[in-house]
């Protein structure tokens, strides 16, 4: 039922009884208010949820050998007058601090291994990598060789977003409706 319709019966009930409602004025205002903010605080919670679910599988399909890179996993959710972006993956949302390994300085037989600053390495792979003197580098240092890692995980995100498709439906409209539901109940409060 359209609210105009809703405004039409409760008019027409309030007429025909020779009854009076007071607050009707205050509670079309706040109907005109969740008709146009209601709708996008609905959106914005079930989008999330969805991102939500679909993050929880990626850190799930996450290899083990990587398993401190699930910390990377986040969400962002950015709504402009025309378009909104929602993304979830590996380095998006709010940037955190490097963290290295406790015992790195003097062990220079292997690297810093896989964690949150760089499990993009292991899930896209990279091409080969030189560290040291170099183009936008100090000068007369020794250049050196850091190879290649090949992708270890390709189309994680495409392989989790497929995989929780239910997960995202169920969990969207489970979200929307606790929003729609918190929307309600401001209109309880009627001035």
């Amino acid at each position: 039922m359209s609210l105009n319709a809703i405004r039409a019966r409760a008019m027409n009930q309030v007429l025909g009884a020779g009854v009076t409602i007071d607050g009707l004025d205050a509670l079309d205002k706040r109907l005109e208010e969740l008709k146009k903010n209601g709708k996008v605080a609905v959106m914005r919670s079930a989008i999330r949820g969805g991102l939500n679910a679909i993050g929880k599988q990626m850190k799930a399909d996450l290899d083990p050998d990587a398993k401190q890179g699930k910390v990377a996993v986040k969400s962002k959710f950015k709504k402009g007058k025309k378009r909104i972006t929602a993304k979830v993956g590996f380095g998006v949302g709010k940037k955190r601090g490097k963290t290295y390994p406790v015992n790195r300085k003097g062990n220079r037989k292997s690297g810093v291994g896989i964690d949150g600053n760089n499990v993009h390495w292991w899930v896209a792979g990279t091409d080969r990598r030189w560290t040291g003197a170099g183009k936008g580098r100090k000068r007369g240092g020794r250049q050196m060789y850091r190879g290649a890692m090949p992708a270890m995980q390709p189309g994680l995100a495409t392989i989790a977003y497929a995989k929780s498709k239910g997960k995202v439906k169920a969990e969207m409209i489970r979200r929307g409706a606790l929003q729609l539901e918190k929307e309600a109940k401001k209109l309880q409060r009627i001035n």
